[in-house]
């Protein structure tokens, strides 16, 4: 019984992939709207780790509120481009109106940073994330969450890229 068990494990652990996601909000209920989220999230896998929330002004935009943003790891069999379409369902779901190109305030956005070590690039996903190494509000809860994470095109880990990340606002760990 137990090397049926053992290789159920194994079988479950080969097909499940590690999927790094970023929360954030500036809207409404901040931590709710994360918590909703990330409730949300669970129902296309297992939730891993969570960072702690990240506060830090808009990024590529001028807005009066700032955001809050998480990190969390998920470990899912989804494939990359289904997990995309449920993702933006969950943001639908939470509330978030996609108005127009270009940033905006909103309730809930949902990117997915890195599945394994896989890039892509089609109309729905590009993988990784191509502006993550751009932004600290993004490298900071990556950090917490996986430090051992390396880009799979820059090649570099999180650490050095947090080195010569450009982004000069410091996101404010909270509690």
């Amino acid at each position: 019984m137990s090397a049926v068990r053992t290789a159920s494990t194994v079988l479950k652990k080969d097909f499940m992939k590690e999927v790094l996601i970023l929360l954030g909000t500036n809207l409404g209920d901040k931590r709710e709207n994360l918590a909703k989220a990330i409730e949300s999230i669970g129902r296309f896998g297992k939730i891993g780790t969570t960072s702690s929330f990240y506060e830090s002004p808009a990024w590529g935009y001028e807005s009066a509120a700032s955001y809050l943003n998480q990190v969390l790891l998920l470990h899912t069999a989804i494939e990359p481009e289904l997990l995309m379409q449920g993702l933006l369902a969950v943001e639908q779901e939470l509330g978030r109106e996609r108005l127009a190109e270009g940033y905006a305030d909103r309730l809930i956005d949902i990117d997915i940073l890195s599945i394994d070590r896989l890039v892509q690039h089609t109309a729905l996903l590009e993988l990784p994330h191509p502006r993550m190494h751009l932004r600290r509000f993004t490298l900071l809860p990556l950090q917490e969450v996986h430090p051992d994470w390396i880009h799979p095109i820059l090649g570099q880990s999180v650490s050095a890229l947090l080195e010569v990340c450009p982004d000069m606002a410091v996101p404010r760990k909270l509690i």
